[in-house]
């Protein structure tokens, strides 16, 4: 019956003899040899774990809004702010911040009504922004744009492209790794061991992505838990790991047999080590009902378990989609910021709880802005956009980098419709963060390639850390 065929494609798709091209085995071999069974043990008391750090990137899939989120008030850029964005300006209820120590065009600036939690942050020096971020090869004006005098980052205000190329932090080659996977390269080598895990609670993102053999691959979670596989083919895990159970003599089949076998072991061990964690704010997690705070509290449960996993450096991948807002005049936005507000106030004070909120940086991304101008129902995909970093050694209360002085067409940075050339690159703020989490002077060349394209709007750990 139809059952039963999808049992054994199920079963056949996960066999190494599928994935190669050559035979498994060498017919000279006479006998095979067992795979050894991992010891997915851990100390009954394990010793704390010193130094640890974390880092969490929050991903907004499908462009967020940002100019909504980090809106200039009190100053002639509000004027142009309300004329520009016209319907979908935000002109009351801004939650309002200092930026006169941040050498902006205005010393004040108003957050989303919707983030109350992370205005607070900011103003308890828990969170910092980044103002006009987005992938750059090189500084450029809209006339240098223009003429295409200097190279432009591929295929911009495509969602797949940008999105592979926000995560790469490397504009020109958008197969390139992730930029956490560098990181952690970098760190393993440094280190001449292995202390650095990678967890996405969201799918497999370009990010995590390290070098092949130098790291471990990410561990891939959900928000409800740990499994191996999707739920229909959870039942087969057994099944799947005697099948691949013997050693084969082809390399390419080993990879496969081991990868599929170490998995299995590996998502055992998180099982058995996070599975039953409670937290000190589990029902404020919970209480929220949603996707992305179940996720955080996912990376909660892990950081809470760093001394059964000896884990000395982690990197978190969450996601959020929905941001595409084409049709969207504010509504959509204002739940969705919400939504991230009420996550990241639950996280702040879990890690509090932990004693590790010093410990732990929390970024934002998005593929690309939006542009200032509507398009009579929404706002279409741009490029520089407005982000926050939190965390308890975060130097927060700052706006950093160069939020735009002119937001009308004539701005030196407007290539049209309000798309803003970005003031700062990406690789200006992950040299800050990989210092702080780490990584040392000469290898950070390694882990952002464009960073000499770059004199101005780069930040060290000092810069963006206390």
């Amino acid at each position: 019956d139809s059952k039963s065929l999808k049992a054994v494609i199920s079963h056949f798709a996960a066999t190494p003899e599928f994935h190669i091209t050559n035979n498994l085995m060498n017919s000279r071999v006479t006998t095979t040899a067992t795979r050894p069974t991992p010891d997915i043990s851990t100390p009954p008391n394990p010793l704390p774990v010193t130094g640890y750090k974390a880092i969490v990137y929050l991903y907004m899939d499908g462009a967020m809004d940002s100019y909504s989120a980090l809106v200039p008030m009190n100053c002639y850029l509000n004027q142009q702010y309300v004329s520009v964005r016209g319907d979908i300006a935000i002109k009351s209820g801004l939650l309002p911040i200092d930026a006169s120590t941040s050498d902006q065009p205005c010393d004040d600036f108003g957050l989303h009504p919707s983030l109350s939690n992370i205005h607070s942050l900011y103003n308890d020096g828990d969170a910092s922004f980044i103002a006009n971020v987005g992938p750059l090869i090189k500084t450029m004006d809209k006339y240098e744009f223009e003429a295409g005098s200097k190279p432009q980052p591929m295929a911009l205000f495509a969602h797949n492209t940008q999105t592979q190329i926000t995560q790469t932090v490397f504009a020109q080659d958008a197969s390139a790794g992730g930029v956490l996977g560098r990181i952690g390269d970098s760190i393993n080598f440094q280190e001449g061991s292995n202390i650095f895990d990678a967890y996405s609670i969201s799918g497999t993102p370009k990010i995590l992505e390290g070098a092949p053999s130098v790291s471990k691959p990410a561990d891939v979670l959900s928000g409800s838990g740990v499994a191996s596989f999707v739920q229909k083919a959870g039942v087969y895990e057994d099944n799947i790991e005697a099948l691949s159970k013997n050693i084969a003599t082809s390399i390419y089949g080993e990879t496969f047999a081991a990868s599929m076998t170490n998995t299995i072991y590996r998502t055992r061990l998180l099982e058995g080590v996070v599975g039953g964690v409670n937290l000190a704010n589990d029902a404020c997690f919970n209480n929220a009902g949603t996707d992305i705070a179940q996720q955080f509290q996912q990376v909660a449960r892990i950081i809470k378990s760093r001394d059964g996993l000896e884990a000395k450096r982690d990197v978190f991948y969450v996601s959020i989609g929905g941001f595409d807002t084409h049709s969207d005049n504010g509504p959509v936005l204002t739940n969705l910021l919400s939504q991230i507000d009420d996550s990241i106030s639950c996280f702040a004070s879990e890690m509090k709880s932990q004693g590790v909120w010093s410990n732990v940086t929390v970024i934002s991304a998005s593929e690309f802005g939006r542009t200032l101008t509507s398009n009579g129902l929404g706002t279409d995909h741009a490029w520089g956009g407005n982000h926050f970093i939190a965390g308890g050694s975060v130097a927060g209360g700052r706006i950093h980098g160069q939020y735009p002085d002119d937001l009308t067409e004539d701005g030196i940075l407007n290539i049209g419709r309000g798309r803003l050339i970005p003031t700062t690159s990406w690789e200006g703020v992950w040299k800050g963060i990989a210092e702080w989490f780490g990584v040392e002077t000469q290898d950070m060349d390694k882990v952002l390639p464009n960073l000499q394209n770059f004199a101005t709007n780069i930040f060290n750990a000092a810069d963006l850390f206390e």
